[in-house]
């Protein structure tokens, strides 16, 4: 293991400061997209997650074509240069005010698919480097420098648009993810000299070529995800209808969302930095991942009866935390016992058309239950919450078989 650790300690290292750089990138741009969404109704929210979602269904075929064109790992960077390049686009359409509100409005899907593009293809790479020993060990660590990376990015919005302005804060945007690209190149050198040490073969899980259960496991993180999505989905337009009577202007709002993220992140980096790394040790990712169900359950349930900014304030950090800290890891470890071939376009379908998939089903659900007053949604939650919480537990014995101790 000893030459093992070093290399193990560098991909640890420059993780962190990838996943940070990504998140910062995103996060500079979150608290004003959703103050923006709210100009308008919150009622046709649900009409933005329907362009996401068709976006995530072009882009997500273009990139499973590029990767049997191209190969795996070279692919990473330059998906995020041409992220970075529209993010550039998008500060010059701002700054020559062109078609204000179509703009608003292709940025809103851009960011979206932005967001859950760039992570999973980020993780993709570490499930591709990594065996699920050496993996349990570092996700934590990475996923904490992912949440310094989301306290900084709102704090250098707070900070710069007033002097800078929106293009401004696109173009530090595309800067931090270029910052992730240099970051990267480093997490695949250090992966690939790991990958090659000779300890690195014990840490490779001995699974049959089985395609119907590898096929079940997948969909299994399917139902995963897409519960997750759901339940995501219901408190997000929860918090939009409340906080567009709550809050007066966009300013307010604005200030608010950024609490919210700080409040989430603060805690989150908490649980990476103590909890995370040794309960997916001790417990394994199944287990781990029931968490955030039993949370949103009693956060929705809590909300609905009682609504209050407090207790969306309470609900939202909760969850969201538990989401950053643990869920998110745990999931990712999921994907370290799949064939290397399935889990860049499998891993990124689930991430991205599956999870938006949720979102604007579970958007119009909404509007449909909401319809006969916000108690109705307490009637979808708890068979979620079962299912959820199944599918949890499935996943865990699953990645148990997959894995030989060895």
């Amino acid at each position: 293991m000893a030459k093992q650790q070093p290399h193990a300690d560098y991909v640890a290292v420059w993780g962190a400061v990838a996943f940070g750089a990504i998140l910062a990138s995103y996060s500079v741009l979150r608290p004003v997209r959703d103050a923006l969404a709210l100009e308008g109704d919150p009622d046709k929210i649900p009409w933005l997650f329907s362009a996401t979602f068709v976006a995530m269904v072009v882009v997500s075929p273009v990139w499973s074509a590029a990767l049997l064109r191209f190969g795996r790992r070279r692919l990473v960077p330059p998906s995020f240069h041409v992220f970075a390049a529209c993010a550039i686009v998008f500060a010059i359409l701002v700054a020559l005010a062109v078609a204000p509100v179509d703009v608003g409005r292709a940025f809103y899907v851009w960011a979206s698919v932005f967001n859950l593009f760039v992570v999973s293809v980020f993780w993709s790479l570490l499930a591709d480097l990594l065996g699920p020993t050496t993996a349990r060990s570092l996700y934590g660590p990475i996923a904490a420098g992912g949440t310094v990376g989301a306290l900084v990015g709102p704090t250098l919005t707070k900070g710069l648009v007033g002097s800078i302005g929106v293009e401004g804060v696109l173009v530090v945007s595309a800067a931090l993810l270029e910052l992730a690209v240099i970051a990267v190149h480093q997490v695949r050198k250090a992966g690939e000299a790991l990958e090659r040490a000779p300890e690195a073969a014990a840490d490779r899980p001995r699974t049959r070529p089985e395609l119907a259960r590898d096929a079940g496991y997948l969909a299994g993180i399917g139902v995963y995800v897409l519960c997750t999505a759901v339940a995501a989905t219901f408190m997000y337009f929860e918090q939009a209808h409340f906080t567009k009577g709550a809050f007066s202007d966009k300013v307010a709002r604005t200030e608010f969302f950024a609490l919210l993220d700080l409040g989430t992140n603060l805690i989150a980096f908490a649980l990476q930095t103590l909890v995370a790394a040794r309960l997916l040790k001790w417990i394994g990712p199944g287990l781990v991942m029931i968490v955030l169900p039993i949370a949103q359950a009693f956060g929705i349930t809590m909300f609905v009866l009682a609504p209050s900014v407090i207790a969306l304030a309470a609900v939202q950090i909760t969850t969201r935390a538990a989401t950053h800290a643990l869920t998110r890891p745990a999931r990712e470890l999921l994907f370290t016992v799949i064939e290397p071939g399935a889990k860049y376009w499998a891993k990124n379908a689930i991430d991205t058309i599956v999870y938006r998939f949720g979102d604007v089903s579970s958007a119009w659900l909404f509007v449909w239950l909401t319809s006969g007053g916000d108690r109705t949604l307490l009637v979808i939650t708890a068979p979620l919450v079962v299912l959820w919480i199944a599918a949890a537990l499935w996943l865990g014995h699953g990645f148990r078989r997959r894995t030989v101790d060895r």
